[in-house]
């Protein structure tokens, strides 16, 4: 099958299944981790009639940290940096007083 969703030059075994092209995802976070759903095709005819297969995968949060990591490595890329505060953002929150939180409605003590 000439198909553009299928990887090139990958040689596949005659009683295996085509490999599958992942189409998307979704995750569930659980108390001990995380729920990942992966949505795949066979091909594209399979993608465009809607023919989406659906395999839920639980890990836990270290197993979806070391995930990360690993498809960050082989991709080549790195997370974004988080933008440090400007000089003068810095200088305000240190001369703003911090407020008190505010309460619901006050109390009237009986005399």
């Amino acid at each position: 099958m000439n198909d553009e969703l299928q990887p090139t030059g990958v040689k596949q075994k005659s009683d295996q299944a085509p490999p599958l092209a992942l189409v998307g995802w979704t995750h569930l976070d659980m108390p001990n981790g995380i729920d990942l759903r992966v949505e795949c095709a066979r091909s594209r005819i399979a993608l465009d009639n809607d023919l989406i297969e659906q395999q839920d995968i639980v890990m836990t949060r270290n197993q979806a940290l070391l995930l990360a990591r690993y498809l960050l490595k082989v991709t080549g890329q790195t997370l974004p940096e988080e933008a440090r505060p400007t000089f003068w953002a810095r200088v305000k929150s240190v001369l703003t007083p911090a407020k008190a939180p505010v309460c619901g409605t006050p109390r009237h003590w009986a005399s």
